[in-house]
């Protein structure tokens, strides 16, 4: 049966005695009341019933006490692993984490980056004691879904957590994306050691998110295709303009990465390859239990 409707008659039980009888209320206000308070809780489940992500239909993966949806067409599957801690001498600096789960996505429908397509859940807290580059990611996710407001740029924005020094050189296609049960935001960046040119198939959707008790970050990775024209050999071809000394001339790469945001922000997410709302749709499918 409906929730709503149960909550309804549940609620009408209580007033049924009040309303049967011969005798009239003295105080139509309370009935006048009563009835506000019925109409307030029915939208209030309403209101909670629309904020909750609605599951895609795909295949559906379970580990642990974590399940989530792959959308139909977006892959074959996914494996699932508990990793276990792993220390510097293992795992170099950026690879410092507790044991955490892991989801790789198989048969995506890119393959040709150097890293898989994958979901990470960690204990934040301890992830972020061990991990210096989560820690940050962390810190400024935090900040974000603190104050909903702030500008979503590149310098506010968290980052990969486990792609070490490589740094974040724009964030193109930022919101914030809610959970089942958290909340975390969604952008769309590419990562270099120096600054460089943007090309078509080097970026990642990627997002970090976290539960609401604070207990678990979510962190994903997945390669995708921009709707550009540039490559390596001609960074131009988008008509923005490459600077001819990117190391040295910091406000023409400045100028040239925010020129790279406002072209991305301005395309329609079914110009991404896999579409943007596939990817959000698997994003919100995740539920930590």
């Amino acid at each position: 049966m409906n929730k709503k409707l149960i909550l309804l008659l549940t609620l009408l039980a209580f007033i049924a005695p009040a309303c049967g009888g011969s005798s009239i209320p003295s105080e139509p206000a309370d009935q006048t009341q009563l009835q506000t308070v019925v109409a307030s809780t029915l939208q209030a489940v309403t209101q909670a019933a629309e904020s909750r992500p609605t599951q895609p239909s795909g295949i559906t993966v379970s580990f642990q006490n974590i399940s989530l949806v792959i959308p139909d067409g977006l892959a074959g599957g996914a494996s699932s692993e508990l990793v276990p801690a792993a220390d510097e001498t293992n795992a170099g600096p950026w690879g410092i984490s507790p044991e955490y789960v892991e989801f790789v996505l198989m048969d995506y429908p890119l393959t040709g980056n150097s890293l898989p397509p994958v979901i990470r859940i960690y204990p934040a807290q301890d992830y972020a004691a061990v991990n210096p580059w989560a820690k940050n990611s962390l810190e400024k996710l935090q900040a974000i879904l603190a104050n909903p407001s702030m500008p979503l740029t590149n310098e506010n924005l968290s980052t990969i957590p486990f792609n070490g020094a490589a740094g974040q050189q724009y964030a193109a296609q930022a919101k914030i994306l809610p959970l089942n049960n958290g909340n975390g935001v969604r952008m769309v960046s590419q990562y270099g050691q120096f600054p460089g040119h943007v090309v078509n198939n080097g970026s990642y959707y990627h997002y970090e998110g976290l539960t609401g008790d604070g207990k678990y970050m979510i962190a994903v990775m997945l390669p995708i295709l921009l709707p550009l024209q540039s490559t390596a050999e001609n960074p131009d071809a988008d008509g923005i303009p490459y600077p001819s000394d990117p190391v040295q001339d910091e406000n023409g790469m400045n100028a040239y990465y925010q020129g790279v945001v406002d072209l991305l922000n301005s395309a329609s997410p079914d110009s991404f390859q896999p579409n943007l709302n596939a990817l959000d749709a698997l994003v919100q499918s995740i539920q930590i239990k």
